[in-house]
């Protein structure tokens, strides 16, 4: 592959989790030198959300944790700390990004908002992630993506006829997944723009917004008509007279769209096994194709990269939803133990010495032994 269309672009990342996280993984796949900030006083949530067990460095072996931050630097800073605010500052002068998903006045409050960075360095683009945005009567909610699921409408419209609305759950996080994904190409144009003017520029996201973004078309027929009503209408679809899933004979599941209704559709597939059923369907020119799993998309070699991969040790790692030079994730960096990467930036962009990195990590601002609190 070419060099990649992000090389020489450095991101402070204080993304969490999915939304923030994924925004920077992103980054880091496309090229872009990238950053996570984390330390033993505050963690990525994901590493404690997927301890597997508790002797020492567990908080290095999450599944969750690696699946979402490969191709990343890890260096371990304390926030709390004004040696550790300081040193943000510094570095903010030598990055083009900053990616964040703290609760709203978070960075504010430690001096490493957009006002502050901005000073040292006037072309960082701050990419600020939030739940609700960065301003209004809600901007202090938190949320997972069960509850954007629920407040953006997303889930007004999930599940099937005549049942609750269903959530898409810890294991989807939708609205987690589709806000990284937009968040990376503002990202990339803003980096674009500053480049061009030397001017940066704060970028509000709102995570609901986004996500109620996905939902235009009814949201403009409730517009249009006071009496329209979301709801779940399951695999049916307006103008289309079948669609459905149907479950095959060896246990797999087929999806089906039919011009005409068919009642013997349900039968005809439980009769085969999916593939042939499949393959006699596509034959007859009816649009058919399965519903893959997990392990489905691991075998499928058309899309080794772009769903999921895996990692040198074997664990699983999201892929990049698109394709570069007709690959897909390369994954040159496993995702860091926490600050497993300090020193070496700090040599390297700050040009600090020994003595500077034994006295910070004397101190604890370089700390990265987990212990209780919160940012």
């Amino acid at each position: 592959m070419s060099e990649r269309p992000l090389a020489g672009v450095r991101v402070l990342d204080f993304g969490l989790l999915t939304a923030g996280a994924n925004t920077s993984a992103m980054l880091a796949d496309l090229g872009a030198d990238v950053i996570k900030i984390e330390s033993g006083a505050y963690l990525d949530p994901f590493r404690v959300i997927g301890k597997i067990d508790s002797d020492e460095g567990w908080w290095n072996r999450s599944p969750q944790f690696r699946f979402t931050n490969r191709n990343k630097r890890g260096l371990a800073l304390n926030l709390k700390d004004p040696e550790g605010q300081r040193v943000i500052r510094e570095l903010a002068v030598h990055c083009d990004v900053v990616v964040e998903n703290f609760r709203r006045g978070v960075l504010d409050r430690a001096g490493l908002g957009y006002k502050q960075l901005s000073a040292v360095n006037p072309r960082l683009v701050f990419a600020a992630i939030s739940s609700q945005g960065d301003t209004g009567p809600e901007r202090m909610n938190v949320s997972f993506g069960s509850t954007l699921d629920a407040t953006s409408g997303i889930a007004s419209l999930t599940g099937y006829e005549g049942e609750e609305p269903r959530i898409s759950g810890m294991d989807v996080n939708y609205p987690d997944q589709i806000v990284s994904l937009f968040a990376t190409g503002i990202v990339i144009a803003a980096v674009t723009e500053a480049r061009r003017t030397g001017q940066g520029a704060f970028l509000d996201f709102s995570q609901r917004e986004v996500a109620s973004f996905t939902l235009g078309e009814e949201i403009l027929a409730a517009s249009a008509d006071p009496d329209h009503r979301l709801s779940p209408r399951g695999n049916t679809e307006a103008g289309v007279a079948q669609q459905d899933a149907y479950q095959c004979a060896d246990g797999k599941w087929l999806a089906v769209t039919l011009d005409t209704h068919d009642p013997s559709m349900a039968a005809f597939c439980a009769g085969k096994d999916r593939d042939t059923a499949l393959k006699a369907l596509l034959a007859k020119g009816i649009a058919a194709a399965p519903c893959l799993d997990g392990k489905d998309l691991l075998r499928d070699i058309a899309l080794q990269g772009v769903t999921l991969v895996r990692d040198e040790k074997g664990g699983l790692v999201k892929g990049l939803p698109y394709r570069l030079d007709g690959t897909g994730l390369a994954i040159e960096r496993p995702a860091p133990d926490l600050g497993q990467h300090t020193d070496e930036v700090l040599r390297e962009l700050l040009g600090y010495d020994d003595a500077r990195l034994k006295q910070l990590n004397d101190s604890g601002v370089t700390s990265t032994t987990p212990t209780i609190g919160e940012v």
